[in-house]
């Protein structure tokens, strides 16, 4: 049940079942991206010229706007802000109206009578300017009671395809803004009132009228539902007389009665359908308005939320009020009915460290509104089904006196055995959702870091870890869904066998079988099926949903982060601190499998054992405490409002932290802050939006024109904004993803200072960018635009201390001094020796430093990518256009195995659905007393046949499910298998939010619905075919009556279906938009809440919400307009075979009548399901097709392997580029340009050059993450075109700019697949300084060394190999992290390695240790080090200066020096670098080189000795 649309059981459920055929819960993508899908979309009318003119003049615009919503979460969907971003074209305006003028001229002149269906004939409409409100708003009584309002649409639908302009917003009275205010206002009220259940009761009082006139409806549906088939009653009575009396040739009665009941049961009919779909539109809707309010309330409040809380840390007292509602929700949860209280493990949860992750939050809001939205569709279900059950009760009694209880007996007993089983499976499909949770979130991590593991050649090892939790969850999910079938079965036969039972009692209890009782009684207890089939189901969902409102509840009601700094706007300081204590929370505790490198090891108990520190760990005797979270101490200084303060410090010292403390993203644990003003902040790792570069830097402040270009000046944006295709206007990729680190931070800091706050935050804003410009930034920005703003900067750039007014010494998360320069130099020996390892440079001019900004762009741009398409970079989603075709369904029944498995299940379903039929015939048989058997053997043959039909109907579902799981498992390893082969063009121009959607909601529809879907897709098929075959088979004028109702049916579906799939197309669209919205959002919490933007961001996911409920809701309507439609079809059909029965009375025995009569009241409620059904089997057949398209379709990087390589290549490790030419992707400028250069075996090469002069393109080509256009590059001999990806890329080492962490342990990150002994991992730890020389295996000392790689409270803080590591390892400095990356390069023991500016992030002392560990550690090696800081490389061999994809100058760092007018000459000028530092520096490598190999002698000789 747990799944989600198991409740389509029956008929008019329909939970989010969008008869079309797109995704239901995803991102509707399909066939190949943008380009071929224009021509598919023309196929939809015979009018393609005007289509391709028309895709091509709104080119981009329209590509950008409709089709890829993800595109564009710059104006949360609306549309106009299109018009105002484009404003540098002039030719927008003239392209909207052009295009749609020209729109249609062809086909509106072809005469009507050439268009066969007249339909089609008439003008087409016109393509809207603006998009109208939702008709319904104004709708009158009778258009909102058969759905006439959604007409004009349906009708545009059907002569073109849609367009997003075509879709109204949503109804103004289901907007989330007001709902949400209604909802938050209650759920607050109620929480302070101490309510039980705030959220339900406040969800109630939000929706209560929708709510309950839904109720009333379903109630009104009911009643009729059962009162029709009692009614058959009197009409088969009718036609017995009539027949009786025909044979005993007595006066028949009178037509006219017959005729009546005929009109009267077709009355009932159409009251019931109306109310049915009354019912299920106000419930789909409660739904949609529900869970577009919760995804408000947890945006909002994942806005707000403390660190704590989501760390997952205990509550302490210092909040009692926080203390006091959790414990009362807990309480509370306790309490609810039929839920395994979340509450329980939820009690501990604020103390067990199960935070409130990013992970989780999106959970919350895609997976658990979902399952409310679901639950409130069929909500009503709950009480009626029990009401009509009783009903009907009374109606058999009736029918067939006390006999009736015999059956009834039955499902009394049946309907609780079910109900426990039921909740059997929800316990397994919670611990299915944990291991599905596991899954997504190790695909996300690894998507995320995809380029890493490419460095690496991990691909293989990620896949196969994958596949083992891959596989536990389908095993589980196959054992789920047998038991499940094993209830549908036996539930679907109950009613079978209950009305076996009591015709069996009734005869036996010497009465005549009658006709009439016995058929009127089979069709009521075939009208019990619908609630009893449904009651289960629904209780499935609402206990899911249940659960689900607990987590949302517990969620809103977790603790709040108060801004604990004071405001004092009008005091003399920017910023206090008095002896002011902070701390970062507790590592929430993990799921050790959900991790990476535990994947093969099942780590349950360690979760258990985390905090008991006997625990003994693999590593011999170390303890695995946790690391303790870093502290920041007694924190004491006052800041002017207009001074600039440097915050200076080693690796893990509390730089970061202490700026994160003044942003309020640390918890205060004592004393007091005082802020006295507004503030901006920088963090070290910047956050940037999928939006354009202006967007991300006015950041929700109004466009000033002459501030934004001062402010671009200072940043030295200018030049980089020239190279973009549409300047500032340009779009970013997801997570800043198309442009270079160092633009990335200059954007970070361009959009601090045009926030124009008083006090701007700082975190070391420097390292990311070469010197030079750091420079520029540092005198016209920093100095210059902030000059009279308080300043508070964390750097590791010492040149700039003599340019502060004072400096914070950090030391071990505590104040060493805090002082001017000048007065530390003279007084503190330590800040000098620190000093001195940076020669301390002379004030240089500015002017000098500004020379052109930091050039061109580097790594991939978006650049040229679409010079005419408005800079949109990110690819469009495919949306496929026409329905899924023929070749999907073939994939997907291979997939499962064999071909064969297809006419398998078909067979058992002709089958099962014969014994059916069979079944009754033979009761219509035994009622007439055709064969004269003995009341014995009608019995028995009854009662075996009703047996064989349950077993078969059992066997057809289960074999459903396990081809289609075994499908869903083949297809998507294959999916990941080839997203993580496809190029880096893939994930650049992929948003990664749509790559995750296919990996999570479309696996989940192939896992949990499309099996299901298919079944009852099938089985209701089967069933209407057997029942229209049966009916002729008696009434051949009934053929008649079919055939022009059938074309109508095929033609209403139809007509339905071209604008029903676009609507749910857009809703999939616009839905990744809310999820790519809300995810980005989550992930720069941080950088909101310290510019203080959270209404923004708030009104941006609330807008987002509106445009995807405008889309959602017309969904349900578009369904419901079918479904009244239909239900009139399947209504004329009732009343023809009334009619029949009661023409051919005298024909025809009242035993057949009855049969017939009994089953087209079933009928007409299966046909209506079956379009819902085909729906939802085209529906989840749509994300086979997504996920096949990433399996076969994706472009693939070159082979794993392909010629053997020998196992000890590269010996030497010499490296020769021969004119290498490189673009990032067709039709982008190249980045490399007839690049040669000869690289000996065991040189140390410095690659340096401004940003984009194709430093990191070199590295990209050497690991061929691009393929080089032209020319050669040989390693050691060997083309290394010829060799496989996997040989050549585990040869080699990278030490990369942005350290990438995965979940998991220290050792999991350095050694994933376990190919190393502890001992290795060890001796790399400390090599890398991560870890004193004396720990290790064996050592249970503390961490005492000198070593200041280490977070500061030493103890319980030293790393070890078991140390946790979380997401992105956020629990490690910047610093640390680097240090990890070295150790993991170390480990790996490459001949070639190759330092992306590894040593960015970390202060002068580290980043000699690494210099140092790179010197010994790699020794004889070849490196190729990328590097911003100078001094790093001066020592080395050779130096390759770039400029523009070619090598501009190459020699040894003395030869360039001696250049006096060459690029590399000036910028040791620029960084004060003379020529004794670069003899200083060669003899220092000169010296380390002869130390490590007198060492290696050493320990040789000692060895031999």
């Amino acid at each position: 049940m747990a799944g989600s649309s198991h409740e389509k059981d029956v008929v008019p459920s329909e939970p989010g079942a969008v008869p079309n055929d797109p995704v239901p819960e995803t991102n509707s993508e399909t066939q190949p991206p943008p380009e071929p899908f224009f021509e598919e979309r023309d196929t939809v009318g015979p009018n393609e010229p005007e289509y391709h003119e028309k895709e091509e003049i709104k080119g981009g615009k329209e590509v950008g706007s409709d089709h890829g919503f993800e595109a564009e979460p710059k104006t949360g969907g609306d549309e106009r802000p299109y018009m105002d971003r484009t404003k540098s074209y002039a030719t927008d305006a003239s392209v909207a109206t052009s295009a749609a003028t020209s729109r249609h001229p062809e086909r509106d002149s072809r005469p009507w009578y050439k268009t066969p269906n007249p339909l089609k004939w008439g003008k087409i409409p016109s393509i809207p300017q603006e998009r109208d409100v939702c008709p319904e708003y104004h709708a009158g009584f009778f258009s909102k009671l058969i759905f006439h309002w959604m007409a004009p649409l349906m009708r545009t639908g059907y002569k073109r395809p849609l367009e997003d302009k075509d879709i109204w917003t949503v109804n103004p009275a289901r907007s989330v803004a007001p709902l949400t205010a209604t909802m938050q206002e209650s759920f607050r009220r109620r929480v302070k009132a101490g309510n039980k259940y705030p959220l339900f009761w406040a969800m109630h009082e939000t929706y209560f009228k929708e709510f309950w006139l839904g109720g009333f409806a379903h109630l009104v549906s009911a009643i009729l539902q059962v009162m029709s088939p009692f009614t058959l009653r009197y009409l088969i009575q009718f036609s017995t007389n009539a027949y009786i009396a025909r044979t005993q040739g007595l006066p028949p009665p009178h037509i006219g009665a017959g005729i009546g009941l005929a009109f009267g049961i077709t009355a009932m009919q159409i009251c019931q359908s109306l109310g049915t779909n009354h019912f299920i539109y106000h419930g789909m809707l409660v739904g949609g308005m529900a869970r577009a309010s919760l995804i408000s309330l947890v945006f909002e409040k994942s806005m707000v939320i403390s660190g704590r809380a989501k760390a997952g840390g205990a509550e302490l007292e210092d909040t009692p009020a926080a203390r006091a509602a959790k414990k009362e929700a807990m309480k509370d949860m306790k309490g609810g009915k039929g839920k395994k209280a979340p509450g329980g493990d939820a009690a501990d949860l604020t103390g067990n460290g199960v935070g409130w992750g990013n992970g989780r939050i999106t959970n919350l809001m895609s997976v658990d509104t979902y399952r409310v939205d679901q639950a409130c569709g069929l909500f009503h279900i709950i009480w009626t089904a029990p009401l009509s059950c009783l009903i009907t009760l009374v109606l058999l009694l009736v029918n067939l006196t006390y006999s009736a209880l015999a059956g009834f007996a039955l499902l009394v007993i049946g309907i609780p055995i079910l109900t426990r089983a039921i909740k059997s499976l929800f316990i397994r499909r919670k611990a299915i959702n944990k291991i599905t949770d596991q899954r997504v979130s190790l695909t996300q991590e690894i998507m995320q870091s995809v380029r890493f593991v490419k460095f690496f050649g991990w691909e293989s090892s990620f896949v196969e870890r994958l596949e083992v939790f891959r596989n536990r969850e389908i095993r589980a999910i196959q054992v789920l869904m047998a038991i499940r079938n094993a209830i549908m079965a036996i539930s679907l036969s109950l009613p079978i066998f209950a009305s076996m039972l009591a015709f069996i009692t009734f005869s036996l209890t010497h009465h005549n079988l009658a006709p009439a009782q016995v058929f009127s009684s089979l069709a009521l207890f075939n009208s019990l099926r619908m609630p009893l089939n449904m009651l289960p189901l629904v209780i499935g969902q609402v206990t899911d949903a249940w659960s689900s409102l607990a987590r949302i509840q517990e969620f809103l009601l977790s603790e709040e982060r108060e801004d604990e700094a004071t405001l004092k706007p009008d005091g003399p300081n920017a910023v206090e601190m008095h002896q002011a204590s902070f701390t970062w929370e507790r590592t929430p505790t993990q799921d050790t499998e959900g991790t990476i490198g535990a994947a093969t090891t099942e780590k349950k108990d360690d979760k258990r054992n985390k905090k008991s520190p006997d625990r003994i760990s693999a590593d011999d005797s170390t303890l695995v405490e946790e690391r303790e979270p870093f502290k920041l101490q007694d924190i004491n200084f006052e800041i002017g409002r207009d001074e600039l303060v440097a915050v200076i410090g080693t690796v893990g010292s509390g730089k970061s932290s202490l700026l994160a403390a003044l942003a309020g993203d640390m918890r205060k644990t004592s004393g007091e802050v005082v802020l006295g003003a507004s503030r901006a902040f920088c963090p070290q790792y910047a956050w940037i939006q999928n939006t354009t570069v202006r967007e991300n830097i006015l950041f929700g402040k109004e466009m000033d024109r002459d501030w934004y270009k001062e402010v671009i000046n200072a940043c030295s944006l200018q030049a980089d904004l020239d190279m973009l295709p549409n300047g500032d206007l340009t779009e970013i990729g997801e997570r800043g993803i198309t442009i270079s680190g160092g633009q990335k931070q200059r954007l970070n800091i361009a959009r601090a200072i045009y926030f124009d706050a008083d006090i701007v935050l700082m975190d070391d804003p420097l390292s990311a960018v070469d010197a030079h410009v750091g420079r520029h930034i540092f005198d016209n920005a920093i100095l210059g635009l902030l000059g009279n703003k308080a300043r508070i900067l964390a750097t590791h750039q010492l040149w700039v201390l003599n340019r502060c007014d004072r400096i914070i010494w950090m030391e071990e998360g505590k104040i060493q001094a805090v002082d001017t320069f000048d007065n530390l130099m003279r007084d503190s020996a330590a800040f000098r020796q620190m000093l001195e390892t940076t020669a301390l440079e002379e004030k240089k001019d500015g002017p000098v430093a500004a020379a052109g900004g930091e050039g061109e762009e580097e790594e991939e741009k978006p650049a040229e990518k679409k010079k005419k398409k408005k800079g949109g970079l990110m690819v469009a989603e495919e949306r496929a256009v026409q329905s899924v075709p023929w070749s999907v369904y073939e994939t997907y029944i291979r997939a499962s195995g064999s071909i064969f498995n297809a006419p398998i299940t078909i067979f058992l379903l002709i089958v099962s659905q014969g014994a059916n039929i069979v079944t009754n015939l033979w009761l219509s048989w035994w009622t007439s007393n055709k064969f004269g058997f003995s009341m014995g053997t009608y019995i028995g043959v009854y009662a075996a046949l009703g047996v064989i039909q349950a077993t078969l109907t059992f066997l057809f579902m289960v074999s459903l499910t396990i081809f289609g799981t075994n499908a869903s498992r083949t297809l998507l390893r294959q999916a990941v298998s080839r997203v993580l082969r496809a190029p880096m063009s893939f994930f650049d121009t992929t948003p990664l939010g749509r790559i995750t959607n296919r990996f999570s909601r479309d696996v989940d529809v192939m896992d949990n619905q499309l099996a299901d879907a298919m079944r009852m897709y099938f089985f209701s098929i089967a069933s209407i075919i057997a029942v229209f075959a049966l009916i002729i088979a008696y009434f051949h004028y009934f053929a008649i009556a079919l055939v022009p109702l059938f074309c109508l049916f095929v033609f209403a579906t139809g007509y339905y279906r071209a604008s029903a799939r676009e609507v749910k197309r857009f809703e999939s669209v616009l839905r990744s938009t809310v999820f790519a919205k809300f995810g980005e959002s989550l992930s720069g919490v941080a950088c909101i809440r310290a510019y203080g933007l959270t209404d923004k961001f708030c009104a941006d996911i609330r807008k987002a919400v509106d445009e995807m409920d405008s889309a959602y809701f017309l969904t349900y309507a578009n369904q419901r307009w079918l479904s009244v439609r239909l239900d009139m079809i399947g209504n004329c059909l009732v009343f023809t075979t009334g009619i029949l029965v009661v023409t051919s009375r005298f024909s025809v025995s009242p035993s057949i009548g009855g049969l017939v009569l009994s089953y087209i009241l079933s009928v007409v409620q299966m046909i209506q399901f079956t379009v819902r059904q085909l729906a939802e089997v085209e529906n989840g057949m749509n994300a086979v097709e997504r996920i096949e398209y990433y399996g076969t379709k994706l472009e693939e990087e070159a082979p794993l392997h392909t010629i053997d390589v020998r196992p000890s290549w590269p010996e030497k490790g010499e490296i020769v580029f021969d004119n290498v030419e490189m673009c990032y992707r067709k039709g982008l400028p190249l980045v490399l340009q007839g690049l040669s250069m000869h690289i000996k075996g065991g040189e140390r090469i410095g690659i340096v050059g401004r940003t984009g002069a194709g430093k990191s393109s070199i590295m990209s080509t050497l690991f061929r993450l691009v393929e080089i256009s032209s020319g050669h590059i040989m390693i050691d001999g060997i083309d290394i075109s010829t060799i496989g990806l996997h040989d050549l890329r585990t040869k080699l080492a990278i030490i990369p700019q942005d350290p990438t962490l995965f979940r998991g342990t220290v050792r999991s990150n350095l050694d994933p697949f376990n190919e190393h002994t502890d001992l290795e991992l060890w001796s790399a730890l400390r090599q890398a300084d991560l870890v004193a020389d004396d720990q290790g295996p064996g050592a249970t000392t503390t961490a005492n060394s000198s070593s200041d790689a280490v977070s500061p409270v030493r103890d319980p803080s030293r790393i070890q190999l078991d140390s946790v590591v979380e997401e992105d390892g956020l629990n490690f400095s910047l610093g640390q992290r680097q240090l990890m990356a070295l150790a993991r390069a170390l480990v790996r023991g490459s001949q070639i390695i190759v330092c992306d500016e590894a040593t960015s992030s970390v202060d002068m002392e580290t980043d000699d240790k690494i210099q140092a560990t790179i010197a010994t550690g790699f020794r004889g090696k070849t490196l190729l080090c990328i590097a911003h800081r100078l001094r790093t490389i001066i020592g080395y061999d050779r130096i390759c200066v770039m400029d523009k994809g070619r090598i501009a100058e190459m020699a040894t760092p003395l030869e360039l020096w001696k250049k006096e007018d060459g690029i590399f000459r000036g910028m040791c000028d620029r960084s004060g670098i003379r020529v004794e530092d670069i003899r200083g520096a060669r003899d220092e490598m000169g010296a380390r080189d002869a130390e490590a190999s007198g060492g290696e002698l050493l320990e040789g000789k000692m060895r031999s000795g």
